[in-house]
C-alpha cells in the first residue's frame, strides 16, 4: 500500500471477490478465525463489501484476514480507517493511527515513532536509553 489513500475493510472484502472471481459463500468458507474457529457468513460478508454497518470485533477482523492471505495488520489497519475515520500513518517500524493528516500530526507521529525505533534498537543491542 503506498500510503496515499487509506484503503477501507469493504474495499479489501470487495476486491477479493472480484479480483478473485469468488463468491461471498467461497469467500465466508475460506474466512476462518484461528484462535475462535469464527467464520462469517457469506451474507456478512456481502454487508462488509457494500458499505453498510456491522459490529467489527477481532475475530471477524482475523477471519477476513485469514480469507483474504492478508496481512492481519492491513486488516486492522483498514477497519479502523473504515469505521473510525483514524487515518493510517505508516512510518518505519509499523503504523500510528491518526485523526487528521495535517502535516504537523504527520511529523509528530513520525517523530515518536523514530524515538521508539531508536529506543528498540538501542535495546536490542543491550544499550538502555535514558528515559
Amino acid at each position: 500500500m503506498d500510503g496515499d489513500a487509506a484503503e477501507t475493510l469493504a474495499q479489501l472484502v470487495d476486491e477479493a471477490v472480484r479480483d478473485r472471481g469468488l463468491t461471498f459463500a467461497a469467500l465466508s468458507g475460506a474466512c476462518v478465525d484461528p484462535e475462535t474457529g469464527y467464520r462469517p457468513s457469506a451474507n456478512l460478508l456481502w454487508t462488509i463489501a457494500r458499505r453498510k454497518p456491522v459490529k467489527i470485533n477481532p475475530p471477524l477482523i482475523n477471519a477476513i484476514a485469514v480469507g483474504l492471505r492478508k496481512p492481519i495488520l492491513r486488516v486492522q489497519v483498514a477497519a479502523a480507517f473504515e469505521y473510525t475515520g483514524l487515518r493510517p500513518i505508516y512510518v518505519s517500524g509499523g503504523v500510528v493511527l491518526a485523526s487528521s493528516e495535517e502535516p504537523s500530526s504527520l511529523a509528530k507521529a513520525r517523530a515518536v515513532m523514530d524515538v521508539w525505533d531508536a529506543e528498540e534498537a538501542a535495546e536490542d543491542e543491550g544499550n538502555h536509553p535514558a528515559r
